[in-house]
């Protein structure tokens, strides 16, 4: 949802509907369905927009996400109604108000055939928009350098292609390709459907985590993450924010991030998650992807100079002070409900035990057991206004080192790429790409 997209008054029916899920599980509702409409109703926090600036399309809509590999067998094909197929069908068939966007990876599919399962995928999603009000938001994605890569650009860039949306997954190799960058950044420039995902680790909020293979997109979110895992994600925007509490206290700060942060957590039961597997997934793990946003129209409201040092030191410093409190309120909230099942915090305890005794261990263990998995997220496309008519990109580019500062990094709000010249846009995503190889190492 995206309350930009609406008056006051549907702001606020919509506050109260989404308000009404959250506190299903709390001990006191009443108390925390009042601090959840607020902070709703206003602009600073809501879930994450499938089409930012678009209009709602339902009574409420919570920002689940997940994304599966299509599993093809050797021996099937489309018109045959095999198990991939039933398996697609599956996803579009969820329960619930289109709380779940889906991902679906389409690398399995070889070359040779893959043109008549894009075709038969496609016909699954207007058949179900004939007989449903709502269709779950679809995004397909796909190496870049996958040899049936134009064939999904092409169905992309087809009228009746049902809205087709594509995400095209780029590491080192496709830069090194000249021919295959110049046409995806030509594509995705000129197309808001299609969008170019940066491949890169994540970084794990505690040394206790696992690191995890991504190998599919999320589709709110855009970015990496392993195939059959379940987020949720919310919006932060900054741009709401008054510049006197960014400047100076921390007291407001505070505040939006521990009522965030619960109402996030609380959404996160309350997701209508299409299979057990995911709810599972989503109740072991509580991924949540906060994402930052307006950090462009934040600098361009205030007056601030996007060239200037200054202006990305102070970003950065309260980036760093927003993610120290997402991670804060995380591990507050564990102490209340206890740090995500699959860090299995007991068994690490038990393994520290010997060496640093039992409540020792517990205090080491609680200091480092969240309870999410991951936390910020931040895309280079937040540090561009959103308001501009026009923008001078190079100068908004100075701020794009802010991005280092976060969990995850994100391609969400790329449709602000339609106010660049595909120089500038070429620039900011060959920039964002070398700040997250730094931020990786050799």
């Amino acid at each position: 949802m995206d309350p930009r997209a609406i008056g006051n008054g549907g702001r606020l029916a919509q506050a109260r509907a989404l308000a009404a899920i959250a506190v299903r599980g709390e001990a006191e509702p009443q108390r925390w369905r009042g601090y959840f409409e607020r902070l709703l109703s206003g602009k600073t926090i809501g879930p994450l927009p499938f089409d930012p600036g678009g209009p709602f399309t339902t009574s409420h809509a919570v920002s689940g996400q997940y994304a599966c590999r299509l599993q093809v067998g050797p021996d099937e094909s489309p018109d045959s109604g095999g198990p991939a197929l039933r398996t697609f069908r599956d996803c579009l068939a969820q329960p619930g108000e289109r709380d779940v966007a889906i991902g679906v990876d389409l690398s399995g599919i070889v070359p040779n055939q893959f043109g008549a399962w894009l075709d038969a995928l496609i016909r699954e999603i207007r058949r179900l928009a004939e007989i449903r009000s709502a269709v779950p938001p679809v995004v397909f994605s796909l190496r870049a350098e996958h040899p049936a890569c134009r064939t999904l650009l092409n169905a992309v860039e087809d009228p009746g292609g049902t809205g087709t949306r594509a995400a095209l997954r780029v590491d080192a190799g496709t830069f090194r390709e000249k021919a295959l960058w110049e046409e995806l950044v030509c594509a995705s420039h000129g197309n808001p459907r299609i969008d170019l995902v940066l491949a890169g680790r994540k970084q794990p909020l505690t040394d206790l985590m696992g690191s995890e293979r991504p190998d599919t997109i999320m589709p709110l979110s855009l970015f990496e993450a392993p195939a059959d895992t379940a987020w949720l994600g919310m919006q932060f925007d900054l741009s709401t924010i008054p510049a006197e509490q960014i400047g100076r206290g921390t007291g407001h700060l505070k505040k939006l991030v521990r009522v965030g942060v619960r109402l996030a957590d609380n959404l996160i039961d309350a997701v209508t998650w299409p299979s057990e597997q995911l709810r599972s997934d989503a109740l072991a793990n509580r991924r949540l992807a906060a994402h930052v946003t307006g950090i462009g129209d934040l600098v361009l409201r205030h007056g601030l100079d996007p060239a200037s040092f200054s202006t990305l030191r102070l970003l950065q410093r309260w980036l760093t002070l927003f993610k120290r409190q997402l991670l804060r309120e995380s591990l507050r909230l564990a102490q209340e409900r206890g740090p995500y099942p699959a860090l299995n915090a007991e068994q690490l305890v038990r393994t520290l035990a010997p060496r640093y005794g039992d409540v020792g261990a517990r205090r080491i263990i609680s200091r480092r057991s969240p309870r999410h998995r991951q936390l910020l997220a931040l895309s280079p496309y937040c540090v561009l206004p959103r308001q501009a008519n026009a923008i001078p990109a190079r100068r908004w580019l100075n701020l794009l080192p802010v991005v280092r500062v976060a969990d995850n990094l994100t391609m969400h709000g790329s449709q602000v790429r339609s106010l660049l010249d595909r120089a500038d846009y070429e620039r900011l995503l060959r920039s964002t790409w070398a700040l997250l190889r730094a931020g990786q190492g050799p």
